[in-house]
């Protein structure tokens, strides 16, 4: 015996509301704008700061220049992502901007991101790593490297000492068995 047929209500249904777009919440805050080539251009991420009796780390070691205490500001560091600038500020008053080319989260949580610095067409390396706690970086330039260490967002940045040259000028090593 067939199915009966079933009867559909006639009368209409509710009216749905028309779908309203909403503006989507940007992931960086508002003082980052995006660079020229897409990425983000995050501000400073480190101020000057004054050392006190808190401070967390001691001045680094004979040999350094120009060791200038600071302050991280916000998680610039630990957010930058591929194609980012970063504004990176020198002890001599200096501002460099990386580019970020590369970025990995290591096993402990920690994140690396690599990058490079521009200047008279050459390209210097660049690398941060960023932890809960702590955060070290090196910053190449054609003057010489600097390097950046904090602790609970204090720390310092500070030129390197120059390589050690006392063996004559050369890397090379003279063999001393015939």
């Amino acid at each position: 015996m067939p199915a009966s047929p079933t009867l559909v209500d006639p009368s209409p249904l509710p009216s749905v509301p028309e779908p309203q777009l909403q503006p989507l919440a940007l992931a960086s805050p508002s003082p980052n704008r995006l660079s020229q080539d897409g990425g983000h251009a995050l501000e400073s991420p480190w101020q000057a700061a004054e050392v006190d009796a808190a401070f967390p780390l001691a001045e680094p070691g004979e040999g350094v220049e120009q060791p200038q205490p600071i302050a991280l500001q916000g998680s610039g560091l630990g957010r930058a992502q591929v194609g980012d600038s970063v504004t990176l500020p020198l002890p001599d008053g200096s501002t460099l901007v990386a580019r970020v080319t590369k970025v990995q989260l290591q096993r402990g949580g920690e994140r690396n991101w690599q990058g490079e610095v521009r200047i008279d067409g050459d390209s210097y390396p660049v690398n941060f790593t960023v932890g809960k706690q702590a955060t070290f970086g090196f910053i190449g330039t054609p003057q010489g490297s600097y390097s950046v260490e904090t602790l609970g967002g204090k720390g310092w940045v500070y030129k390197n000492p120059p390589l050690d040259r006392g063996h004559g000028g050369t890397d090379g090593l003279i063999p001393t068995h015939p």
